[in-house]
């Protein structure tokens, strides 16, 4: 792809927007960047991007900037509906993502990893089975580093992993990863994207330009991947139960007349059995070693902030899952856990039903402590299942939590919505709840 001289817009000035613009700058094209903030927030960015001699537009974006370019780069979670992106695109300006771009740029073997859970998990597991077994790996784009960052570095990795969420997705044309997984399809994301459907055939662009001689690795019983299953042209890898390709038997994951072994396993739940076949098949497609899969499940210690084990108080069990960002999450995190339940939940409010909570909710929750700003909406849906509380903020919550504890309590901290309303970052949240706890 050549650029020089070619007029590219960058939406938003965050880590992949900067780094989008740096390797715009050096690679000829005329680089403009538009970023909601102010010049005065942006601070040392706004600098920075002059100082490459980029063309700044802050404090809103404009139509004439954005028909005046050549190709359009949104940055990840910059909806594709905003006004003036969605007339560029009515009026034939190229829009893509990060990830499309860089892409075309790189000649590496890639594992993508999409679903509305578990990418993190899974991808990560599968960037270090690929380590142990000797390989150098890049792990990154949704997690971590930037793809656009490794171009012109590639030759320092043996093979991509790349965590996609739905906004990087969106945005490519012709993007083809080796081995594709789709771990899962569930409502997310509905305050970016103008509807399920869309949200839905954007994850579906993983496997979209991939050809027979590629795998795809997805989940059989997702109703919602099976939608798009005839639109596969790599060989196909369904997981789940026993009959599927990649199956679990109740103790063991079975591929190809191989088993592993997955007692002493670290990573608990239904939800991440499912993540483990997904990177088994993966990373055994892609040449590891039996051996060095099994080793690298079993010692594979869980991350944080994803029904992170905080300890226990007062006879309680304290869990910490403030990556549960949408409500199939938080349904995941309460199937993992034994009842009774006290589930602290609530913040800001993506658009999404909790239809989907109301069983789990009603089956193992004894006390629902709701805050944030959907915590009206959510009680709507919630408030019937299980006794219901609002709190003001998040000690709060916990006090209140506490307040009902009993010997023998699951106390689950799994918020269904995401961070912004209280919080800067899910990361930010979970450690402000691990403080909270600590100080009980």
């Amino acid at each position: 792809m050549e650029l020089k001289g070619m007029k590219v817009l960058v939406i938003g000035a965050g880590k992949t927007g900067m780094e989008t613009a740096r390797f715009l700058v050096g690679k000829g094209a005329a680089v403009s960047l538009s970023e909601g903030a102010t010049a005065e927030k942006l601070g040392e960015k706004a600098e920075a991007l002059r100082s490459l001699g980029v063309e700044l537009e802050t404090g809103g974006h404009t139509a004439e900037t954005f028909l005046a370019a050549d190709v359009i780069i949104p940055s990840p979670g910059v909806p594709f509906n905003i006004p003036p992106l969605a007339e560029a695109a009515r009026k034939g300006v190229e829009i893509m993502s990060e990830v499309e771009l860089a892409s075309r740029f790189l000649d590496k073997p890639v594992i993508a990893v999409t679903g509305s859970n578990g990418k993190t998990t899974t991808s990560t597991l599968i960037a270090d089975i690929l380590q142990k077994g000797g390989k150098r790996v890049f792990l990154g784009a949704n997690i971590g580093t930037p793809l656009i960052s490794i171009v012109g570095k590639e030759d320092e990795y043996d093979v991509l992993v790349l965590e996609l969420s739905s906004f990087q997705l969106q945005g490519v044309k012709t993007f083809r990863p080796n081995v594709a997984v789709v771990l899962n399809v569930s409502p997310n994301h509905l305050d970016h994207h103008s509807s399920f459907e869309e949200y839905a055939e954007s994850k579906m662009n993983i496997f979209a330009n991939q050809t027979p001689g590629d795998w795809c690795i997805y989940k059989a019983a997702d109703e919602v991947i099976a939608r798009f299953v005839n639109r596969m042209k790599s060989k196909r890898l369904p997981f789940g139960g026993p009959g599927n390709a990649v199956s679990y038997d109740g103790t063991s994951v079975v591929f190809d007349g191989e088993s592993y072994d997955l007692t002493g396993m670290k990573l608990a739940g239904y939800h991440n059995i499912e993540n483990v076949m997904a990177a088994i098949a993966a990373t055994r497609v892609m040449g590891a070693e039996p051996e060095i899969i099994q080793k690298a499940v079993v010692e594979f210690d869980p991350l944080p902030h994803r029904n992170e084990f905080l300890g226990e108080i007062r006879g309680a069990r304290f869990y910490n899952d403030s990556k549960s960002t949408s409500p199939g999450a938080t349904e995941r995190a309460l199937e993992s856990l034994p009842a009774p339940i006290i589930l602290i939940a609530g913040g800001k409010d993506k658009g999404v039903s909790y239809e989907p909570l109301r069983a789990s909710v009603k089956e193992k929750v004894k006390l629902l402590v709701l805050f944030g700003e959907s915590r009206f909406r959510m009680k709507e849906y919630l408030g019937g299942d299980a006794d219901t509380v609002l709190a003001d903020s998040l000690e709060d919550a916990v006090n209140k939590a506490l307040g009902s504890l009993t010997p023998g309590d699951t106390v689950l901290f799994s918020p269904a919505c995401s961070s912004f309303d209280m919080f800067g970052s899910y990361e930010e949240r979970g450690r402000r709840y691990k403080d909270i706890v600590r100080n009980i």
